[in-house]
């Protein structure tokens, strides 16, 4: 399945980083080719126009729907139905936010062309999430056959090591820098903007290292053949042991 951070759906790798090496030796700068501040990197030359937006919810990516999740649903009318029919079908995107995540407005195309036509359940009283669990499969394998999402190729830690400044050592500093990662159709970093940050230096080293790593690029299924596109990647650096 899909995987964001150490949780099911959507691509994650989370490496424990060990202290190591000379500190004067470890780079904590924008590598060659970077530009970038404390929060967001970007490639010299990249179109970044949209790189940095917000994917923490289906309403920050701008996926239509959300408001449905607050409304109640009274009456058995064929507006009603066709209502609450709408609602279990956000309450199905959500439970799938992190291959959304990878790119919002494709993915949602395919869930209204390709999902929706095989979802018939308008009753919401009582527990609906076995239904959502039971669908959530459906859907999940519907999207995949016509979107694949980005897959790591390196490895942080062994492809692309990751030192520790010997002024942080036994420091007790431990947990994760969370980082969202722009892709190109190739698989390749174009901008980098932390989430979540954990020390200034460690939280560098976290961005530094990424621009070193590589994906298999997201497809699309245009007529008949796989085509690389664009698309967005999570990934969780962790320092010290994983608790």
């Amino acid at each position: 399945m899909h995987r964001i951070w150490t949780i099911i759906l959507i691509l994650t790798t989370g490496a424990s980083i060990a202290g190591c090496g000379p500190e004067e030796n470890i780079p904590v700068s924008t590598p060659k080719g970077w530009y970038g501040n404390s929060t967001i990197w970007w490639q010299v030359g990249a179109d970044t126009t949209n790189a940095y937006r917000p994917l923490e919810t289906m309403e920050d990516m701008g996926v239509p729907g959300s408001f449905l999740l607050s409304l109640s649903i009274d009456g058995t009318s064929n507006s009603q139905m066709e209502l609450a029919q709408r609602k279990f079908n956000q309450y199905l995107k959500e439970s799938l936010i992190e291959l959304f995540r990878n790119e919002p407005e494709l993915v949602d195309s395919l869930f209204e062309k390709y999902v929706v036509p095989k979802i018939t359940v308008v009753n919401l009283e009582g527990d609906v999430q076995p239904l959502i669990k039971e669908y959530k499969r459906v859907a999940y394998q519907i999207l995949i056959r016509h979107f694949r999402y980005p897959i790591s190729i390196t490895k942080l830690g062994v492809e692309i090591p990751i030192q520790v400044p010997d002024s942080l050592k036994g420091k007790g500093i431990s947990g994760a820098v969370f980082l969202q990662i722009a892709l190109s159709k190739e698989g390749v970093p174009r901008a980098i903007k932390k989430l979540y940050g954990l020390h200034p230096t460690l939280d560098r080293i976290a961005m530094r290292a990424m621009t070193e790593m590589r994906w298999k690029p997201a497809y699309i299924l245009k007529n008949g053949q796989f085509r690389p596109t664009p698309s967005w990647a999570r990934m969780k650096v962790l320092f010290g042991a994983e608790k």
